[in-house]
């Protein structure tokens, strides 16, 4: 087997990753597949041979990668790739002599197949996601099922959002203790994947899902909306991604709930007067929810609610008069007014085919 095995695989877990999209859709999900399915041979491969070759191929670090990759994919939201990832685990934790981390918790949380190997059907959402969820009560696997199952609470297929939000929801609904662990594993992933929309956007989904139906511990959740802000705020910084930055907005505004909420409040006041229309009127709308659900967080709540209410925020046309409102609610909320920097731009002649280049192009810099 050899070093070039080894080499073999890390090349195929850095497959793993190849998240590669077209006009078709997720393409690189067939190269996860077929490397998911070359990993669960070699493996098999490996432990048939005998033990010295499973401490020479597998080390610690392999092992350990290989199921929290097997694992990430069994809880994304394409049906077809979790089957696939869910067969390479289950025949994985189950080999003896591998002695995984936690392979005990493994085992009890991986429902065995119907039959001799795994169905889409047996991989169904519903049926699968409220076992290995449990998995979250373990530190060494929370973060690569957390960073999948994201994707799926933050989808688009309403069966798959349903049941990945009421898996997640009813865990920490059951398990309080792991409501802290679990945000902070959040957090987590929004901090190593920062700009990795294809993570992050269906992350806040996933935070205001937890917002919306958890509650916080105030000291804790102190300590989350300062940390939460400050990665939002870097996350969004300079981002065109009408869709990241909407998901944003309501997260951002629930934390207002917390006592120490001036960091919430200062990053709310610089979105009110935003270059996109829809994202001014979008943080208009979830500041105004929260203010309507959270009545006690800010004193002058009624003054703000009335600004809120009286302004229209998606204006293109009159954007100082928009700032002065924004200005007016900054000093209702007492948060120092946002200081407008000058940014240079070198100067470069557009070619008329770069002046018109289409109308799409002008509607999505509008915001609309």
């Amino acid at each position: 087997y050899g070093s070039s095995g080894i080499n073999a695989e890390y090349g195929l877990l850095k497959c793993l990753e190849d998240y590669t999209t077209d006009s078709r859709g997720d393409i690189g999900s067939f190269v996860r597949e077929a490397a998911m399915s070359a990993l669960k041979r070699i493996s098999k491969h490996i432990v048939e041979l005998g033990h010295p070759l499973i401490n020479l191929t597998l080390t610690s670090d392999m092992k350990l990668a290989l199921v929290r990759g097997f694992l990430q994919q069994s809880v994304e939201k394409i049906d077809r790739t979790r089957a696939v990832a869910v067969a390479a685990l289950y025949h994985f934790i189950m080999a003896d002599g591998l002695n995984l981390p936690e392979q005990d918790l493994l085992r009890m949380c991986l429902p065995t197949p119907n039959q001799t190997a795994y169905t889409t059907q047996d991989c169904s959402p519903a049926a699968f996601f409220p076992s290995l969820i449990q998995l979250l009560a373990s530190p060494t696997y929370r973060h690569s099922l957390m960073r999948g199952l994201i994707v799926s609470v933050g989808g688009l297929t309403e069966s798959l959002v349903k049941a990945s939000s009421t898996a997640l929801i009813d865990y920490l609904t059951d398990h309080e203790e792991q409501v802290e662990p679990v945000c902070e594993c959040l957090l987590d992933i929004l901090e190593s994947d920062h700009k990795n929309d294809r993570v992050t956007v269906p992350l806040f989904n996933t935070m205001e899902l937890v917002l919306t139906n958890v509650i916080l511990d105030e000291k804790y959740g102190n300590k989350f909306a300062a940390r939460f802000t400050a990665l939002t705020k870097k996350e969004v910084m300079g981002s065109g991604n009408i869709k990241k930055l909407l998901a944003s907005l309501t997260p951002l505004s629930s934390c207002i709930q917390f006592e120490e909420n001036k960091c919430v409040l200062s990053q709310i006041m610089l979105m009110l007067c935003h270059r996109y229309p829809r994202v001014r009127k979008g943080i208009a709308d979830s500041f105004y929810t929260a203010l309507i659900t959270f009545d006690d967080a800010i004193d002058a709540c009624d003054e703000v609610v009335e600004v809120l209410e009286s302004t229209i925020w998606d204006d293109p046309q009159d954007i100082e008069a928009l700032r002065a409102k924004r200005n007016e609610i900054c000093n209702l909320v007492g948060v120092a007014i946002p200081k407008r920097t000058a940014i240079k731009k070198a100067v470069v002649q557009a070619t008329p085919s770069e002046q018109f280049d289409s109308y799409s192009d002008l509607v999505g810099r509008a915001g609309y």
